[in-house]
């Protein structure tokens, strides 16, 4: 059961996303193993509202234009959580295939979808448009201030790769 500050900050989303009904929109939960073989994800702090001030995976909104659609009118969520990713980090993933679905969640008007990708090769990231800053943590050790749903996300991870 959700906490009542996690409702609340659902509530405050849900009234910015209202204008855009339906929403569907698609991020990406980047991880990595560390040195001593510990699992850290990849968070941005967000600067601008939904969730400013929180610790977030990049992600944000479908763009039928950009993004298309899959079996005939299925917004194609791995494409916008592409994009959105290579817009907010400037990380490109090449190969689709190298992301898994990983989390969803579909309630009345709000669609999302969480992949996660394995970085098993070192690569460029950089902080830009949405995020100030960008950070590996351990999953063991989020921070307190993360945006609604990452700790279900990450432990969603977990759950799969163990």
């Amino acid at each position: 059961m959700a906490s009542k500050k996690s409702l609340s900050a659902i509530t405050k989303n849900v009234k910015q996303i209202m204008k855009h009904l339906p929403y569907h929109g698609a991020g990406i939960l980047i991880w990595r193993k560390n040195i001593h073989g510990k699992t850290e994800v990849l968070l941005g702090l967000r600067k601008y509202n939904p969730q400013r001030g929180k610790w977030s995976i990049p992600g944000g909104g479908w763009d039928e234009k950009k993004d298309g659609v899959e079996a005939g009118t299925t917004p194609n969520y791995r494409a916008t959580a592409i994009r959105e990713t290579q817009e907010e980090i400037r990380l490109s993933i090449d190969n689709v295939d190298d992301l898994t679905h990983l989390w969803q969640i579909h309630i009345p008007a709000y669609y999302f979808r969480v992949f996660a990708y394995n970085m098993t090769k070192k690569k460029d990231i950089v902080c830009h448009a949405e995020f100030s800053q960008l950070r590996w943590f351990p999953v063991d050790s989020l921070p307190d201030n993360v945006a609604c749903f990452v700790r279900s996300q990450v432990s969603s991870l977990m759950k799969s790769i163990d």
